[in-house]
């Protein structure tokens, strides 16, 4: 099976148990270092002899062990996992340079599943994939229910292998400083080398400390700091909830400076036919426009999230801010079953909402960035494909968020829809808005972003 960026696929089903290789692959002129990451209920690696590398090749129990591949630029990791311990939810894959060179210079690379010598599953991405990163995701493998599930990333980082680490909750110890020359002896041989900042050596697992915090604000703008103090100082009575997610956002933006420069207006669109009732109801979507909301007020010094829903028409209601949010799905307009009544729930019609956020926003010439919830079983594959093809030469992004659905058609083949002035469309799957953690879902966003941002500065001048 070809795995595509975003796609989720049953550990069970693919590899017939929870017993499998994961091979790694790559191929480039420099050096690439493979780890994995084991990691809690958190998204954050709480114990650092899960942290499987070069220099720590298994975990305790010899659940995960890293071993080399049979061809040259590959590694497989030798998985049982069920033998990990409960506390154990997610294991990460992630591939690094070390230095100043970038994943631009990657030729090759994949990650492919196997059950004994028989591959099940593959995903692959080349240098087009990446800009300045120097390390990404390539893959998780996380618990679910009784099962594991397979989830293919692809996300880069521009902070190498040190930003992967703290990321996850870990802190790189700084290098020793090589000891001077004895002056009892009158040559004077070369100093130690010190290890490189981006390879761990001494590590330690723990929660971001103020170090860390100085480091986040030593990248970010001055103004985009103010913002999040500001946003955090709200976070208080019904929002304090909030808080974690603006804390996971701050981090996964210090990864992506770039995208902080600007000021991004995002809209949340929302499927409102009736196939999405339940999760609406059951408070899905409420969570999703919570994170949407903390995404987006980083992003702005609005400070706000405009929100549109869809059925057979769309509308426009009320912008999510700081005083709304918690309630927003129940309480704005009457609540999401008033919404279902007003734009006819029968239908979904993605193409109706994209030709009304093109209109109203298609003419700035600032950045918009459109978060796009849908359950699948498009209304037209066609009409969409002709929207992207129409607004790629606009500073208009799209980001597709599949939820709980199927028969995603188009969304899943975005990279092949020609004649687009710029990439301006992804797709991210997801069977339950939870099943990434906050800081994953952050990270995926703002790498999606951040690439289509660098190839369209020329749409907002």
């Amino acid at each position: 099976m070809d795995l595509l960026r975003g796609q989720r696929e049953s550990i069970r089903r693919l590899c017939g148990g929870l017993t499998l290789d994961l091979e790694l692959f790559h191929r480039a002129p420099v050096d690439i270092d493979v780890s994995c990451f084991g990691l809690d209920a958190a998204g954050k690696l709480s114990d650092e002899r899960y942290f499987v590398f070069y220099n720590q090749t298994k975990s305790p129990e010899g659940a995960i062990t890293l071993e080399p591949g049979p061809a040259s630029g590959s590694v497989r990791f030798h998985l049982q996992l069920d033998r990990l311990p409960t506390q154990i939810t997610k294991l990460a894959f992630t591939a690094a340079i070390d230095g100043t060179r970038t994943l631009q210079e990657l030729e090759k690379g994949y990650a492919r599943l196997l059950d004994g010598q028989r591959e099940t599953g593959r995903f692959s991405y080349t240098r087009a994939d990446f800009g300045a990163e120097r390390a990404i995701v390539v893959c998780e493998i996380y618990r679910k229910g009784d099962d594991w599930r397979f989830n293919a990333v692809g996300r880069g980082f521009n902070g190498g292998l040190k930003a992967l680490v703290e990321s996850f909750g870990g802190v790189v110890a700084a290098a020793p400083k090589p000891a001077p020359p004895s002056p009892a002896r009158p040559a004077n041989p070369a100093p130690a080398r010190p290890s490189s900042p981006s390879r761990p050596g001494l590590f330690r697992p723990g929660r971001p400390g103020p170090t860390a915090v100085q480091n986040i604000v030593s990248v970010l703008p001055p103004q985009v700091c103010a913002r999040m103090d500001n946003l955090a100082r709200q976070c208080r009575g019904d929002t304090e909830y909030l808080s974690p997610l603006f804390k996971n956002m701050f981090s996964a933006l210090a990864a992506f400076p770039e995208v902080a420069k600007v000021p991004i207006q995002t809209v949340l669109c929302a499927d409102a036919s009736g196939s999405m009732f339940d999760m609406y109801r059951n408070g899905r979507i409420q969570r999703a426009v919570d994170k949407a909301f903390a995404f987006a007020a980083t992003l702005t010094d609005s400070a706000s999230m405009d929100a549109w829903a869809f059925g057979a028409k769309s509308r426009q209601f009320g912008a999510v801010t700081m005083d709304n949010v918690r309630d927003y799905t129940f309480a704005e307009a009457g609540g999401f079953e008033r919404w279902m009544s007003m734009l006819n729930y029968q239908i979904n019609n993605e193409p109706e909402a994209m030709r009304d956020i093109t209109m109203i926003y298609g003419g700035q010439h600032r950045p918009v960035l459109v978060l796009f919830l849908t359950d699948g079983r498009l209304s037209s594959d066609w009409a969409i494909e002709e929207i992207l093809i129409k607004t790629s030469r606009l500073p208009l992004y799209w980001q597709f968020i599949g939820l709980h659905g199927e028969e995603y058609g188009i969304l899943e083949h975005l990279d092949e829809i020609d004649g687009r002035r710029s990439d301006n469309a992804a797709f991210l799957k997801a069977d339950d808005i939870d099943d990434l953690s906050d800081l994953a879902l952050f990270n995926a966003l703002l790498a999606n972003l951040n690439g289509w941002l660098a190839s369209c500065k020329d749409l907002m001048e």
